[in-house]
């Protein structure tokens, strides 16, 4: 494996007005440095508030760090186009319907991005989505069907084809799938295993499910109160944790209980 993302030195900090009071800095993230290599995934946990989603929402893109950087394949990500950034980082949000855009198909919202980023005619685009539609278990039938007339699981592979569809290095999925029934749950969960043995995708998870966390990951940093507390190797963790929180997500008796492959990461 080759190094893929370098996070360096990256914080969080914003500004808090309340009413008449002076303008307050509140620190959301404090100084951390990690690594991806180049087909690995990494878990995000911590409890509500620790930062997990302020570290996956800077890695895409999505909001800017106060200070530090972010590299991908040596590049900063500061240097990059917005082009260039949503082609190579996709994000899979946590509520599935509301990041779909319930006026239009799911063929348009899946087409968009080729749009925006390929020079392709139109029958490849169309072509290509089919095959992505495909990928995640949907039929070229659902190229026509709006947001509402899919279920859950069938909204949330959708999510999963618009993250893939412009074929992505690193695709960040913020509790994208706590929201689903377990069964469902499950098959997700399978199916970005399989879609990462097939494209080489890296991912990153921001969970609170050690049942997930230990299935799929090869990373896996804690997060609390804004500041990284411990990071390794899954196994390294999961046998020889050092922080007591560390202890406490990864053997708590709340996680979820799914019918994952057999085939856990080492």
């Amino acid at each position: 494996m080759s190094k893929l993302l370098e996070v360096r030195n990256i914080s969080k900090s914003y500004v808090h007005k309340d009413g008449w009071m002076p303008s307050k800095r509140v620190c959301a993230l404090e100084p951390l440095s990690f690594d991806l290599e180049r087909g690995e995934t990494l878990a995000i946990m911590g409890e509500t508030g620790s930062g997990k989603s302020t570290i996956a929402k800077i890695i895409a893109a999505a909001e800017r760090p106060t200070s530090g950087e972010v590299f991908l394949n040596g590049q900063s990500l500061k240097a990059m186009t917005d082009q260039q950034r949503c082609r190579y980082i996709r994000m899979i949000f946590q509520d599935s319907l509301r990041s779909l855009n319930p006026q239009t198909t799911v063929g348009q919202q899946l087409t968009e991005p080729l749009i925006f980023n390929t020079d392709w005619p139109a029958q490849q685009q169309k072509q290509h989505v089919y095959d992505t539609l495909r990928k995640v278990g949907l039929l070229p039938d659902h190229f026509g069907f709006y947001p509402h007339m899919l279920s859950s699981g069938q909204q949330q592979r959708v999510c999963i084809a618009r993250a893939i569809v412009l074929e992505p290095q690193i695709v960040v999925a913020d509790e994208a799938f706590v929201a689903l029934d377990p069964s469902i749950r499950a098959q997700i969960i399978n199916l970005i295993i399989d879609l990462q043995e097939d494209m080489g995708i890296s991912f990153i998870f921001v969970s609170h499910s050690a049942e997930i966390v230990k299935h799929v990951s090869d990373k896996i940093l804690i997060m609390h109160r804004g500041k990284m507390i411990e990071f390794g190797t899954t196994q390294a963790l999961i046998n020889h944790p050092e922080e007591q929180l560390t202890k406490s997500l990864l053997h708590s008796d709340h996680n979820y209980k799914v019918p994952l492959h057999s085939t856990t990461k080492e």
